[in-house]
């Protein structure tokens, strides 16, 4: 066994640290966004399930000697692969197709046949383990699944925590190469024993076996096991989009719900761990309804709490869920058609949350479907399990019209977890002073009366259902548009009372126009002339009256009422919908007003900023955000280092760092001392009277070569941003979350 585990073990860890290796490195090519990391998954799961099927086909459709023969060479392709790959910061360039379909091939082009090798092996030796057993050895075949879960645990912990900030990304991939050749080695050691235990053990316990012992499995069960896998996996993506939304799409907010993942499908399928699953499945109802509560409001939420209700969270509803699947796998025998049976699940789930539903849904529909979807999933009939007799059934018990006793059953165990959670939250929310408190105390009610009477299982679902159905179809104001892309979702909405028309993306301002005529030219919110961009564009007016300005991000086209005559005005922008928003002068005219035209280059800007001229521009604004912040790769020294090429002698780069986690102002400090360039940041808080006028609080970043210029903007009461501590972002070591700042 130890030569299997070994093999299993190795192909694990290594699948598992190129999942976030290689999320970082594509990241930077598709802006950011939380969205990479959701397609990242639904590719993995796929690869997966090819790696499954064809672990199976070797099983069942070629002898021994010839299975670990193909195995084998098709490792060694794979590894010759793995080495004509250029992995750098943006690997191959953009193929003009749709975002998630481009990032897909990219992924296919990189990492495919390897990754299917990886997938294969866990169930493929398993297999070879279990055909070559001596009649006597009672070792269950399954716990090498435990082992490759554990494996996978141990990759995703050392990622962010030991390798990562030990090895940067380029030398972490040769480093994996090398892990990849050295596991083709042990899959040839594993080769060697797997065909000598088919000729010892005789034609009874042959890796093929014509005719199996155990019965055939029926379409329902399967079907059974692909609901249990696919509600899990699609939440797993959700879950991480959810909380992502509010902060930066960074690695360990990845690597988090993923550990807890595979933390589901080891503790479900080892003995041990085994005996929590019927507690999880307890405890689900109340799991589920916490995590329903905050859609809608999240942006208010405190951050620890929302993160740790979202972990722990699908930590207990993967647990019941892959506990009750583990429960109804199949002799050793049919286990590589289990195995593949749950990975199609799997991708199920992922490609419903990473293709399906932002072609589909104009909102974030996939996660309450989800949250449904799994009280469904726990309200079927575990196989074997008795169906209730009909006197037990709420509406016929023992000459009664109808017994309400059923609907109540539990609901102590149901209410008890719920009520502590909610205690607790709606403390914090109250001291902190929270703008959702008021919408959380309303959804924490409806989900305590929804668990008061949720005693049958199916009720529940159905009651949970229809409460989010309406919470995500009818309760949302109404909007002039709703739309989705693979970079977010878009909402316009038009307040008649404060006469303004507001852009948001997820629940973070995007940008507001207010609809007086005699107004719509007057920038608002983070971009108020009275804040620090004002600062920036009157010194710009008067020092370069024919400025060229390009400007990162395009949000509603604000930094345009800024154009002044004879200056010309370059937005860089990565979302189609936000483009075709701005340009509609039905939401927003602060383009069309502009006095020049101002030029509009669809991509991502980093990559768009390496083919500008060097001395293209005098002003360089950057304004691009991905959830609630810049995204990482636009801060890293390297990529800071392109924006000053752009800039003419005495050119400005001006950084939007407004957010609530993260101090970035600290990061292009510490990049600021890297470049020797001063770093100056001002952070501002409009009055009453400017609040008015739609200013918004904002913190801005300016980056500057010229000492003598840093004075003119020192003496505005721009200061010096520190950082000089610290290291800088780069793209070998791009995680933000060193700059995580909760308090903020």
């Amino acid at each position: 066994m130890a030569i299997y585990a070994l093999g299993i073990a190795t192909s694990a860890f290594l699948l598992f640290w190129l999942e976030p290796l290689i999320g970082q490195i594509v990241l930077p090519l598709f802006g950011g966004t939380p969205a990479v990391w959701a397609t990242i998954l639904a590719f993995f799961q796929a690869t997966l399930l090819l790696g499954y099927l064809y672990s199976h086909a070797l099983v069942t459709r070629l002898s021994p000697h010839r299975a670990v023969a193909v195995h084998l060479l098709l490792a060694l392709v794979a590894t010759a692969w793995i080495g004509l790959q250029p992995f750098a910061a943006d690997p191959i360039e953009g193929g003009g197709l749709p975002a998630v379909v481009d990032l897909l091939r990219v992924l296919t082009l990189l990492v495919g046949p390897p990754v299917v090798i990886l997938t294969a092996t866990t169930p493929l030796l398993s297999a070879w383990f279990a055909a070559g057993r001596s009649p006597s050895d009672e070792r269950d075949p399954y716990m090498l699944y435990v082992i490759s879960n554990a494996a996978s645990l141990a990759a995703l912990v050392a990622f962010p925590f030991l390798i990562a900030p030990a090895v940067g990304l380029s030398r972490q991939m040769t480093l994996w190469t090398g892990g990849f050749a050295i596991l083709a080695g042990v899959l040839a050691l594993a080769g060697f024993a797997a065909r000598r235990a088919s000729v010892g053990t005789g034609s009874a316990h042959r890796l093929t076996n014509p005719a199996p012992r155990s019965p055939a499995v029926g379409w329902q069960r399967r079907l059974r096991w692909s609901l249990l896998a696919a509600v899990p996996a699609g939440l797993l993506a959700a879950v991480t989009n959810f909380i992502s939304v509010d902060l930066i799409a960074a690695p360990l907010l990845w690597i988090g719900p993923l550990i807890l993942y595979l933390g589901s499908f080891i503790v479900a399928f080892s003995e041990r761990g085994r005996s929590l699953v019927p507690r999880a499945a307890t405890l689900t109802p109340a799991v589920v309804t916490l995590l329903w509560v905050p859609i809608g409001s999240a942006g208010g939420w405190p951050v620890i709490a929302l993160i740790l209700m979202a972990w722990v969270g699908l930590a207990i509803v993967a647990t019941a869920l892959h506990g009750r699947l583990a429960m109804d796998r199949p002799p050793p025998d049919r286990l590589t058609e289990f195995y593949l049976v749950q990975s199609i699940g799997g991708v199920a789930g992922g490609a419903f949350v990473a293709i399906l539903a932002p072609s589909l849904f104009p909102g974030v529909w996939e996660y309450p479907i989800l949250l449904a979807g799994a009280l469904a999933a726990l309200a079927l009939k575990p196989p074997g399990a008795a169906r209730h007799p009909a006197s037990d059934r709420p509406d016929a018990r023992a000459g009664r019209r109808f017994d309400f006793g059923p609907f109540f059953a539990g609901a102590g165990t149901r209410l008890g977890p719920y009520g502590v959670v909610t205690v607790v939250v709606l403390a914090i929310m109250a001291a902190d002073r929270s703008v959702a408190l008021e919408a959380a105390s309303r959804w924490f009610l409806v989900g305590g009366l929804i668990l008061l009477v949720g005693g049958p299982p199916r009720f529940l679902a159905v009651a949970t259902a229809f409460t989010l159905a309406i919470a995500t179809l009818v309760l949302p104001g109404p909007a002039l548009l709703r739309d989705r892309s693979f970079f977010g979702v878009t909402v316009v909405s038009r307040s008649s009372e404060e006469q303004v028309t507001v852009l948001m993306n997820g629940t973070t301002l995007h940008g507001m126009q207010s609809t007086d005529p005699l107004l719509r030219r007057h920038p608002t919110t983070y971009y108020a002339p009275s804040g620090p961009l004002g600062d920036v564009f009157a010194l710009l007016e008067t020092a370069q009256p024919t400025a060229a300005i390009g400007v990162v991000g395009l949000g509603a086209g604000t930094v345009a009422a800024y154009g002044q005559p004879g200056q010309t005005m370059t937005f860089f922008e990565i979302d189609p919908l936000v483009v075709r928003v701005a340009t509609d002068e039905r939401f927003f005219t602060y383009l069309s007003d502009a006095p020049i035209p101002p030029r509009i280059i669809l991509g991502d800007a980093r990559l768009s900023i390496r083919n500008t001229p060097s001395g293209a521009f005098d002003l360089l604004v950057l304004d691009a955000f991905s959830s609630d912040a810049i995204p990482a790769h636009l801060l890293t020294v390297e990529a800071l280092s392109d924006d000053l090429r752009v800039l003419r002698p005495g050119g400005l780069l001006a950084v939007h760092v407004s957010n609530r986690y993260y101090d970035l102002a600290a990061a292009l400090g510490a990049a600021g001392d890297r470049l020797g360039v001063v770093v100056l940041d001002k952070g501002y808080s409009p009055s009453l009277s400017e609040s008015a006028a739609f200013a918004a609080i904002s913190h801005w970043v300016l980056i500057i070569d010229d000492p003598e210029q840093a004075e003119v903007f020192r003496s505005l009461g721009w200061q010096t941003a520190s950082g000089s501590s610290l290291e800088p972002l780069t793209d070998d070591h791009p995680d933000v979350l060193r700059f995580l700042s909760i308090d903020r």
